[in-house]
């Protein structure tokens, strides 16, 4: 079989583009400038992360989930009706009291969406603090630095 430039070049995308996660891979690259092998490394070493609105949603949902012991004791009495002066005393146990806590929240659905109407998404993914966003394709993705 005869192969013309244009169906040798499709080919050869096809099997390239195997190796990336797409489109994650080509919107970190934009962003950072960078080469698709560049963006799918940052990728493959977590990081950074290019995650859809609901991905995104899950994994703070589950970040926060690990680290309630970590708020203040002023938003932790405010969604679990103990007074603050009790997250106080037991500040210094820090890690230990993560599962006492969880179970002490009344709504920890709210409690999320609250902790992240207060600082954001990025307060919680990315170590800047940040929550980048491009859409592409027509879906919005959110751009976070792990490390």
């Amino acid at each position: 079989m005869i192969y013309n430039e244009e169906e040798i070049m499709k080919e050869h995308w096809r099997e390239t583009i195997q190796d990336y996660d797409v489109p994650q891979t080509i919107i970190l690259a934009k962003h950072l400038g960078v080469d698709l092998d560049d963006a799918q490394s940052e990728i493959d070493s977590e990081d950074y992360l290019v995650l859809t609105d609901e991905e995104a949603d899950e994994l703070v949902r589950g970040e926060i989930k690990e680290m309630v012991w970590a708020f203040t004791p002023s938003f932790l009495s405010a969604h679990t009706g103990v007074d603050e002066e009790i997250f106080v005393a037991l500040a210094d146990r820090c890690e230990d009291n993560n599962d006492s806590y969880k179970r002490m929240i009344k709504d920890f659905d709210h409690f999320v969406d609250d902790a992240v109407s207060c600082d954001g998404r990025g307060h919680f993914l990315d170590v800047n603090l940040e929550e980048n966003e491009i859409t592409f394709n027509g879906i919005t993705y959110y751009i976070y630095r792990r490390n």
